[in-house]
């Protein structure tokens, strides 16, 4: 028996009413007291989109759904993110967690969702329900000497007026899988990222490109530099932030950046300069034909390809509706999805066209972890709708 087919418990949205048992059950999971009058309502708001599991009348397991928008392949779409996901010690390994999200996965197809993601306590043990890890960004603290000098143009500071962070990052998002729109969720990272009154955090922003610090002393007569967002569409503006945070050499001492994980700065200093971060990010087609509709048959520039029509079949047992063969017709505003009977060009486990959707792994790689097999043609047109982004989301966009 699998945990998902163990014998049920009562599953519902929470209330209102229900404040009280989510509380006592966010503190036996995970030992957080109460929290301020602010903390409360922002549990309180949540509730209408927590889906629990009651055993015997008690609240044993919970996990809630923010909706907000994000991109994939270059496409704005509705994304399902996932977090507060816990069980009390008591009910664990009772397949109630799994059962929830199954839950979450299926209704979330009425409100458009065709992504989920989520960032896991434990990465195995979201794999065995579809969630794949997706690289996003790498967390290093070295000598700003290290990071590459850049243009010594650099990037203007960002004032309030003119050059506008919000217009810079409305055009970098498109560029990158998974980014968010930062126009709709439960949190607001520009407010976040305008500080604290008195915190030192300073903004630079150009055509497409921008940068976010915040200027830390550890009490010992050096400076820290946090960089807390950053930004670009092109090698000019990768040029311009790196030239931007060169102008902090000989004024800190240290550099705290998440750089993109493809960026090669990532792997020239991962050995040497790694440091401890935020847990990982993982993804999944939740529903098949709402993630693929909107993929587009177009290069990085938007250039349309000419991609021909194939049969994928797809294996999904954690989501039935996802589980079957579906004919892909790849089109330069959209791709139609029909499901269809019959042989496949090729077959995918939800984790392999996860990977190739987000642009995370290529055909030959999802082949070699045995997530595909079939005919390679077929593959490389499923990978050719990520459109040639890859993932990246910024730290400071968490849910």
């Amino acid at each position: 028996m699998t945990p998902v087919d163990a014998p049920s418990a009562d599953v519902r949205r929470l209330t209102a009413d229900d404040l009280d048992a989510y509380l006592r059950l966010r503190e036996g999971s995970f030992g957080y007291p109460g929290g301020s009058d602010e903390a409360l309502s922002a549990l309180a708001a949540r509730l209408p989109r927590t889906w629990g599991a009651f055993v015997g009348g008690t609240l044993a397991s919970s996990v809630t759904v923010h909706a907000y928008r994000g991109f994939v392949a270059g496409v704005e779409v509705a994304i399902g993110g996932m977090a507060g996901i816990q069980t009390s010690p008591e009910h664990r390994r009772g397949g109630h967690a799994a059962r929830l999200m199954r839950r979450a996965l299926d209704e979330g197809r009425a409100e458009g969702f065709g992504w989920s993601l989520l960032y896991p306590f434990d990465a195995a043990f979201y794999g065995r329900f579809g969630w794949a890890s997706v690289p996003t960004s790498v967390p290093l603290q070295l000598p700003p000497e290290r990071l590459p000098a850049g243009s010594a143009v650099g990037l203007p500071r960002h004032d309030g007026a003119g050059c506008d962070l919000r217009r810079a990052y409305a055009r970098f998002a498109p560029t990158r899988t998974f980014a968010d729109t930062r126009r709709q969720g439960p949190w607001d990272p520009w407010q976040d990222l305008a500080g604290t009154p008195g915190a030192r955090v300073l903004g630079f922003a150009g055509d497409g490109a921008f940068l976010v610090v915040r200027l830390h002393d550890d009490g010992e007569a050096s400076t820290r530099l946090d960089v807390l967002d950053l930004g670009w569409c092109d090698a000019a503006g990768r040029d311009a932030v790196y030239g931007a945070l060169a102008s902090f050499r000989g004024q800190a001492a240290l550099v705290r950046v998440d750089p993109p994980w493809d960026d090669p700065v990532a792997a020239d200093q991962l050995r040497a300069f790694s440091r401890p971060g935020p847990t990982g990010l993982m993804a999944r087609v939740a529903d098949a034909e709402l993630a693929l509709a909107p993929l587009r048959a177009v290069a990085d520039d938007d250039a349309p390809l000419e991609l021909p029509p194939v049969t994928v079949r797809l294996v999904d047992a954690y989501a039935p509706w996802n589980d079957g063969s579906w004919r892909l017709t790849p089109g330069a505003t959209g791709c139609g999805v029909a499901p269809v009977r019959g042989a496949a060009d090729a077959t995918l486990d939800v984790r392999g066209l996860t990977l190739l959707l987000a642009g995370a792994a290529a055909p030959g790689d999802v082949r070699r972890l045995g997530l595909a097999e079939g005919d390679g043609r077929a593959l490389r047109v499923v990978a050719a709708l990520a459109g040639g982004r890859t993932p990246y989301r910024s730290p400071i966009d968490r849910f």
